[in-house]
């Protein structure tokens, strides 16, 4: 390649970095730019972990999924600080390059001018463009994949050992998408065939580099699995259950299975069902479960496999853990490059063009080449990996690039067979061409700006997670009204109304979900709560019974303590008295359950009992202020006083600070006509408060009594202030009250 097309080449990259940089910039106004979710939100916390934490090590199991584009993000975070935007930028990049290579490789196979066509194209393909923007691998992948295309012809050119270099290509993309694996034993195929004009002992040995290559990338990532998790995995444990959503009687439905409870519980089938503990069996076991659909219903299987090709053909972009047509609410640049009406643009366009310019390709003897064998057998295998597994927008991306080639290749043809004014080939072309448009068009239906359901609920997560309770609640609502069995929306909704005191939208938000879902005792238990914060208390008894009986209870001591709160209100003390000795019998060491217990079993009339609790929390930390002030009030009022003036005592000593105490102290000196000692501890009370109502009467009065006339009336002044202030803040309370009463009534 010349300078002229160096040139190109460098003019290209620069458009379509500048194409990408302008979605980036404009989708920063989208809620989900600086809070990836699911696969995006488990790459950048593996990022995290690496970049920032140090732990390169990648866990202590085998990988749950293919680790390339994670360590490149970690990479990025060690170097830069941790940003949402940098691995965007460098994305952005890569992409550009992904454009330059396509436009090498339309260079080589067919003309400079199809090669550009092809790369302008992919320069302004709205999902290639959306996905240089978000924290998933299919960028980095479609590069290596394109290096992979470039550089076989080109060792075959040459000695074996280069073709070193595109199996540590297909190695490295093996690492970001694994399913490129099944282009390995075609790309051998390739190289046994090419070299026919050597025997087949030769052209054996001469493809082994090829699979070295490969296996030297893939080795190290096999043997750290192995060594952390003593168990072999070759890449990642992933692929069962991916090959169980695709493979399945309810396809429709596990292939819509959202994150959350729904999705933990099918992942931990092999282990709750089977007890497999080792990843290798975990996958076995879904691989295992989607064989046994196949071999049982062969003809199901057939149709699903005609369905799943459809779809991949189909036009229509199928987001997985994220709506591209969503993403158009956000950029306006993305919507001129992806939209549907009557047709999905752009691969509604695209995949009819290529379909029909790989037919072309194939009647004209002059393109029978091996590089262009080389590149239909990358998309048919390709696609064949993606229809066996499940067919979504982002798995299919990395044949686009190819298909933008020959969907060049049969625009040029249309044009070249108008100037040859070849009418028949034209009107068949032309035929051919319209009933591919109809096919990968049929149904295509319209654009939901709005976001489907998971959309909206994913949206109301982030808008909470921001805190923005107004806008997660719309959120959750509307995703509710379009699908009302989200579970995880439904029930943060109702955590939303309880925060923001909404609690009679919170009740009939958990009701609902109870109902719903009865086997959810965090629902129940969510509940109880919000009836207790409404003060609806006979209700919430009920919601906390039902999770202690069904002894499935989340927190199992939180619910008795705040079943038995809920009986305290309601007077039935005896019911309260009861959960807190089992409480006590539970956890003996916990201090607070032993204080509730003293405090119920006093205000039954049990001092004994009472006074046992606050010795036994005192003997435990003979510093607990409110044990010990109890205690010491129960000793005054059986007569043992002594005992009572020790345990004040102590308690002044460990407190200082503390005026609950001395007034105790202060008030047993005066009954006992010690005025010194009483006037002491009240003066020392003024010392931490000198508002203290009673503390300053009494101060005022002992220093009448001994004599200090003045210092005693000032004092006594101080007292008089302090109570007509506080009894009129009493007033202006009693007030307000009876205003909020009647405020209440009216509304």
């Amino acid at each position: 390649m010349g300078r002229s097309g160096w040139l190109v080449g460098g003019l290209l990259w620069l458009a379509a970095l500048g194409v990408r940089l302008l979605y980036i910039e404009q989708s920063q106004t989208s809620p989900f730019f600086d809070y990836p979710l699911v696969d995006a939100k488990t790459y950048a916390d593996a990022a995290e972990r690496m970049g920032v934490q140090g732990h390169w090590d990648g866990g202590d199991a085998p990988f749950w999924q293919p680790p390339l584009y994670p360590y490149f993000l970690g990479f990025l975070y060690a170097l830069f600080t941790p940003t949402y935007y940098l691995p965007r930028l460098v994305q952005a990049a890569i992409s550009a390059c992904n454009c330059v290579l396509l436009y090498l490789l339309g260079r080589r196979l067919f003309s400079p001018g199809l090669g550009l066509a092809a790369a302008v194209a992919a320069a302004l393909y709205g999902p290639l463009v959306f996905f240089s923007g978000e924290f998933l691998p299919p960028p980095l992948a479609l590069f290596f994949n394109l290096l992979i295309l470039l550089t076989l012809p080109w060792a075959m050119a040459g000695r074996p050992r280069r073709l070193l270099v595109p199996g540590f290509c297909l190695g490295l993309a093996a690492l970001a998408v694994a399913n490129i694996l099944l282009f390995l034993p075609a790309a051998l195929l390739w190289v046994i065939i090419v070299r026919r004009a050597l025997p087949w002992p030769r052209r054996l040995l001469n493809a082994l580099p090829l699979l070295l290559g490969a296996s030297l990338v893939i080795a190290p990532v096999t043997l750290r699995n192995y060594l952390i998790g003593d168990d072999l995995v070759l890449i990642s444990s992933n692929g069962g259950i991916n090959f169980y959503l695709g493979n399945n009687a309810n396809y429709e439905e596990t292939i819509r299975i959202p994150p959350g409870p729904a999705w933990r519980a099918l992942v931990s089938q092999p282990r709750t069902e089977a007890g497999l503990t080792r990843a290798s069996d975990q996958s076995d076991y879904f691989f295992a479960r989607a064989w046994d659909f196949i071999s049982a219903e062969p003809s199901a299987y057939l149709l699903l496999l005609l369905h799943k090709t459809y779809i991949f053909w189909h036009g229509d972009e199928i987001g997985r853990n994220q709506d591209l047509y969503y993403a158009r609410n956000f950029s306006p640049l993305l919507s001129l490059l992806l939209w549907k009406a009557t047709i999905a643009f752009p691969f509604g366009v695209v995949a009819p063009l290529a379909l029909l310019g790989i037919g072309l390709v194939c009647y004209n003897r002059e393109q029978r080449r091996a590089e262009m064998y080389l590149l239909l057998l990358y998309i048919a295998v390709y696609a064949l990996s993606v229809i066996l597994f499940f067919p979504t927008a982002r798995y299919r991306l990395p044949i686009v690039p190819p298909l933008l080639l020959f969907a060049a290749y049969a625009v040029s043809a249309f044009y070249c067979l108008g100037r040859e004014r070849a009418g028949v080939k034209l009107a068949w072309a032309g035929g051919a061409l319209i009933a591919l448009l109809v096919a990968c068009n049929f149904r295509v239906g319209p654009m939901n700006m709005a976001g489907d359901a998971e959309t909206l609920h994913r949206l109301g997560f982030v808008y909470q997670q921001k805190g923005l309770p107004a806008n997660a609640i719309a959120a959750y609502e509307q995703a509710l009204a379009l699908d009302p069995e989200i579970r995880e929306a439904r029930f943060n909704l109702g955590a939303l109304y309880a925060r923001r005191g909404r609690y009679d939208q919170a009740i009939a938000a958990y009701q609902n979900f109870v109902v719903r879902y009865p086997d959810y005792p965090e629902a129940r238990y969510a509940l109880g709560n919000a009836l207790l914060y409404a003060s609806r208390y006979a209700e919430a008894i009920v919601q906390y019974e039902k999770l202690l009986d069904a002894a499935a209870a989340p927190e199992r001591k939180a619910v008795q303590e705040r079943l038995a709160y809920a009986h305290i209100q309601l007077d039935q003390l005896d019911a309260a008295a009861a959960l807190y000795r089992d409480l006590v019998v539970q956890a003996p060491d916990s201090l607070r359950f032993r204080y509730q217990l003293g405090q119920l079993t006093e205000a039954l009339g049990q001092p004994g009992l009472a006074r046992r609790e606050y010795a036994a929390i005192l003997q435990r930390d003979s510093t607990h202020a409110e044990a010990g002030l109890r205690l010491a009030h129960l000793l005054l009022a059986s007569d043992e006083s002594t005992a009572a003036e020790v345990q004040l005592k102590r308690l002044v000593a460990a407190h200082p600070h503390l005026v609950a105490p001395r007034w105790l102290l202060a008030t047993h000196y005066a009954t006992q006509h010690e005025g010194i000692k009483a006037l002491a501890q009240a003066q020392a009370i003024l010392e931490i408060q000198p508002d203290h109502v009673q503390a300053n009467r009494m101060v005022g009065h002992l220093q009448v009594i001994q004599g200090d006339t003045l210092a005693g009336v000032k004092n006594l002044d101080r007292f008089k202030k302090y109570y007509v202030e506080e009894r009129q803040q009493a007033i202006l309370e009693a007030l307000k009250d009876q205003w909020r009463q009647q405020l209440k009534g009216m509304f």
